[in-house]
């Protein structure tokens, strides 16, 4: 499996703000986002059944039964890269531009 992940962690501490750490590791607090569409979660204790499409139900058991887990490239590389020019690149490459196109447009995004 292939992905991203989102994080959440406590910026200042409190008593709220563990308690909302907490809840977030939680079924419940998985399957209201389920619902909204555009989460997939591998938390085996949800109910598959509140994914807001069939299309997220079988990316959430595949996340779900996956036995490994690796993020993507971008991940690594500088925000303007990864969250740009690469994005935007993957895109281009998904609605028909080449490879080396695509490539060449990414490697000359790279800050200097």
């Amino acid at each position: 499996m292939l992905g991203a992940g989102t994080l959440a962690f406590i910026m200042k501490d409190s008593e709220a703000a563990r308690a909302f750490i907490e809840w977030l590791k939680t079924p419940i607090a998985h399957e209201i986002w389920m619902a909204q569409t555009g989460f997939v979660t591998p938390l085996k204790s949800v109910n598959t059944d509140l994914y807001g499409s069939d299309a997220l139900r079988k990316q959430g058991e595949i996340l779900a039964n996956a036995t490994t887990f690796r993020f993507d490239g971008s991940d690594l590389m500088p925000g303007a890269v990864g969250a740009g020019s690469f994005w935007t690149g993957m895109v281009d490459f998904v609605g028909g531009k080449s490879a080396q196109e695509v490539a060449d447009a990414i490697q000359a995004s790279w800050p200097k």
